[in-house]
């Protein structure tokens, strides 16, 4: 192994909550563990059986909610082992762990062979492909082993994540909220804003309508960035055309040196949780 980290010695494994754009796992060192859902007897791989619009229109048909589960170690020692055979060194980096138990099992796998680092993100969706472009840009020219995992941590620490349901039903459902609290969104169609904390998701806003709703993710933006941050960003969709281009330009007007990095595009077991019509952002202030 060369002095230098990569982007042809280093490989980055992500798992299926990253909701990438179509073909982002094309290109070479970038590998995906798929995580399942299940309707019934029926069970699909997330991102590999089915798009996004094939499982939402599911979804909203579908008489059953559907369930989810993670990936085993055996699957994620599978793709270690096809990383290794072509790259010194292996970043594996997983939705949180307070959401799932998916980072177990990759380090499960991982105590199995040589040159994988697992790491517990604290995000979810898009995020964790803002995280692999921005540790691919460091990658590129090349880095030490330690700037890598520097960067690392400096990402799973300032990351900053809103999302905007379209409605609570799929998060009572899921049991991330009480009848009570879906009711009163429903009556009074009010969707919340929900923000990444601590690797969980929590409340920031109840507002009623778009206008109020691009208010408060602007003032989230202001609260967790200062105007002259160097400001990269995903925008992230499901089954929503139209608001993460507002938030693109909400963002690049508030922030002048911001930089749109990709639209994600939300899957199966993270639209399971949140429901279609949803839309979020993720950014990291450098």
């Amino acid at each position: 192994m060369t002095d230098l980290l990569t982007l042809d010695n280093t490989a980055i494994v992500l798992d299926s909550t990253c909701d990438p754009p179509a073909g982002y796992f094309d290109r070479p060192g970038l590998y995906m563990v798929p995580l399942k859902v299940h309707f019934g007897d029926e069970t699909f791989r997330d991102g590999v059986d089915m798009t996004s619009q094939e499982f939402f229109a599911k979804l909203e048909s579908s008489m059953v909610l559907p369930t989810t589960s993670q990936p085993t170690a055996a699957e994620f020692l599978a793709v270690y082992e096809e990383a290794r055979q072509t790259y010194d060194h292996v970043f594996s980096l997983h939705i949180s762990g307070e959401m799932s138990g998916t980072v177990r099992s990759a380090e499960q796998a991982a105590k199995e062979i040589d040159g994988i680092e697992v790491y517990d993100t604290r995000t979810v969706t898009t995020a964790l492909c803002l995280l692999t472009e921005r540790l691919r840009t460091r990658l590129e020219p090349g880095c030490t082993l330690g700037e890598a995992r520097a960067y690392i941590r400096f990402f799973t620490e300032n990351c900053s994540l809103m999302v905007h349901a379209a409605t609570l039903e799929y998060l009572r459902r899921g049991g991330r909220i009480g009848r009570a609290a879906s009711l009163v969104g429903g009556v009074f169609d009010i969707k919340p804003l929900i923000y990444g904390v601590d690797g969980t998701l929590q409340s920031y806003a109840k507002v009623r309508g778009l206008k109020k709703a691009m208010a408060g993710m602007q003032r989230f933006v202001e609260e967790n960035s200062k105007p002259d941050d160097e400001l990269y960003f995903v925008t992230i969709d499901a089954v929503n055309d139209e608001e993460p281009q507002l938030i693109r330009e909400m963002i690049e007007r508030v922030r002048p040196e911001s930089h749109f990095v990709m639209l994600g595009h939300v899957a199966a077991v993270v639209g399971t949780h949140i429901g279609p019509g949803t839309a979020a952002f993720a950014m990291i202030a450098e």
